[in-house]
């Protein structure tokens, strides 16, 4: 019965005071004596609630900023004036106990009831079923230990002692805080309390029962997973499964232990700290939706979180792997990222992980590639291949009844039919490489210039007069003349960087009657040809590798021969894209 009654002080004096108390300070938490004080370094701090390592030494004092109620309370289930004081030395009987249980307590010298929160927090520090919601930067020292001391010297009816700190529901909303974390934080209190027992003797088992029972009732505002299983942290078993599933070299079935097995990634984790890694590790799993905040740990009480301290955090994913090696000198590469997921799984496997869990932690942990592997582009979800943009039935005279564009080309864009090809934005928006196919109508392919403009306006003549035996053909239109062979839609062409064929020598070896893709012998299979600049500028589709590949591409078409005329059917402009710049 006492130790039901007593899970609201638990809590109240622990977790459930965590955010309730703001403070202007973050806090390094170091190790303390059951009974006495700890130190504490300053720092900013954004968030509301408090590092339970350092307790106030001075009596009556609130937190700088205050908020919703303040009570004081004069003893169970009543209220009396703030301005209102018992006498602590009163006694019911002479010789006999006092009957204030702020002097049963200690009062609010350090003996008393600073030192019964300062032996609490020593012990919820090092149990790491709940210590993860306190080794965060974040949590202020000095504003927590104040509002635990003031709640409990207000309800022993400590002379001038008030709570003003939040109220309970709204101070742990969204926490998450589970039934079983709540019960944990009784079992550290109460054995704070016993000890503290120990040393006041004029304290009562009815006093247990006394803070208990006037507590208890804050028990519904303070839980909010009573089943123990809304989050990935509470479902794998928080932060002492995570801990052992990470685990170390030597801890058998454990990822660490995988990886040091792993001759295709062990090397990597030649000069690890493994304190260290398993610390962040742990931290950054227990943080996917508990209460670890990678990357804001203190220095904490021994044995808790080794390895790291307030000034030496546990680094982002980018800075600790940026230029990493093995033994070999070989780049962390998307097959090592692959063989290290693989162990972690198996870890997870020998751990009786649930695959849902499973697949929750991977979510969270898989985007981490891009911040390993040397390449990221190779990560899952990065590379986007043959990105197809077209431009169908265009049936665009390059000719015209009123020779619009035959024999207009002077090596401008303005002489040029152009052709808008818009590129949307889908979050991989790199070049990696382009290839351009055309479907056209033409009687003479060595008139045809056909020049590619990129968004930043980059420009590659893709095609430049094809069929000159020695020099090009100069980029003005004026100079005659290129392969006299033709193109129909019906037998359309590839510019592609990978193609075997050049495309200079388009048409090469057929007569001004035959069809280029249709009457080679033999035949070009697939009809694919590597750019050709001619007397034009650029050099190949490599020039668009790493520019933006969303926004508005041209593809634009020049005529140089008088005579020969033709219809653009088809543009189809492929891009090879990536996340990030290649």
């Amino acid at each position: 019965m006492q130790s039901k009654t007593l899970k609201s002080l638990a809590l109240l004096t622990g977790l459930g005071l965590l955010p309730a108390c703001p403070g202007d300070t973050a806090t390094t938490v170091t190790d303390t004596e059951a009974t006495g004080g700890s130190t504490t370094s300053g720092g900013p701090s954004s968030d509301p609630s408090g590092d339970p390592t350092t307790v106030p030494t001075t009596t009556n004092t609130t937190p700088a900023e205050t908020t919703d109620e303040t009570v004081t309370t004069s003893g169970p289930g009543t209220t009396t004036d703030p301005g209102t004081t018992t006498d602590p030395s009163t006694t019911a009987t002479t010789g006999g106990p006092p009957d204030n249980l702020c002097v049963r307590l200690g009062g609010m010298e350090m003996e008393g009831i600073p030192a019964l929160v300062t032996n609490f927090f020593a012990k919820a520090l090092i149990n790491d079923k709940i210590n993860g919601y306190f080794l965060n930067s974040d949590v202020d020292a000095g504003a927590l230990g104040t509002c635990v001391i003031n709640q409990l010297g207000a309800l022993a009816e400590c002379p001038g002692v008030t709570y003003d700190c939040k109220n309970m529901l709204d101070a742990h909303a969204g926490l998450g805080i589970s039934q079983q974390d709540f019960d944990d934080f009784v079992v550290d209190f109460v054995a704070a309390y016993d000890e503290h027992a120990a040393t006041h003797p004029d304290l009562t088992p009815d006093d247990k029962t006394t803070i208990g029972t006037a507590l208890g009732g804050m028990a519904v505002d303070i839980v909010e997973d009573a089943t123990n299983d809304a989050t990935v942290y509470q479902r794998v078993g928080r932060k002492p499964a995570i801990k052992a599933l990470i685990g170390m070299p030597g801890e058998a079935g454990s990822f660490v232990h995988n990886v040091a097995l792993n001759d295709a990634i062990n090397t990597f984790f030649a000069n690890s700290m493994f304190d260290r890694l398993n610390t962040c590790l742990t931290r950054q799993v227990s943080g996917i939706d508990g209460p670890t905040k990678y990357g804001m740990e203190v220095t904490a009480p021994a044995p808790a979180d080794p390895g790291v301290a307030m000034d030496n955090v546990c680094r982002d994913m980018k800075t600790t792997h940026l230029g990493l090696q093995d033994l070999m000198m070989g780049v962390i590469t998307i097959e090592d990222f692959v063989a290290l997921v693989t162990d972690l799984v198996t870890a997870m496997d020998t751990f009786a992980v649930p695959m849902a869990e499973q697949d929750a932690i991977l979510a969270v942990l898989g985007p981490m590639c891009d911040d390993i592997v040397a390449d990221p582009n190779t990560c899952p979800g990065n590379t986007k291949l043959d990105d197809l943009t077209e431009a169908v039935d265009l049936n665009l005279a390059i000719d015209n009844l009123g020779d619009k564009w035959d024999d207009k080309y002077n090596g401008k864009l303005d002489s040029m039919l152009c052709v808008t090809i818009p590129v949307v934005d889908t979050g991989l928006n790199f070049v990696q490489a382009v290839r351009l196919k055309v479907g056209m109508d033409h009687t003479f392919v060595g008139d045809i210039t056909i020049k590619v403009v990129a968004p930043d306006n980059t420009l590659l003549t893709a095609l430049g007069r094809p069929g000159p035996e020695v020099m090009p053909i100069p980029d003005n239109g004026v100079q005659c003349c290129g392969d006299d062979s033709n193109l129909l839609a019906t037998f359309p062409f590839t510019l592609n960087n990978a193609a075997i064929a050049n495309g200079k020598d388009m048409g090469k070896g057929l007569t001004n009657v035959q069809v280029i893709c249709k009457d080679e012998n033999p035949k070009i299979d697939p009809c694919q040809f590597k750019p050709y600049k001619g007397g034009g500028p650029g050099t190949d589709f490599n020039d668009f590798k790493g520019k933006a590949a969303n926004g508005d591409w041209k593809v634009c078409f020049g005529d140089s021969g008088k005579g020969d005329y033709g219809k653009l059917q088809y543009i189809g402009l492929t891009l090879d894209r990536v996340k990030y710049a290649p």
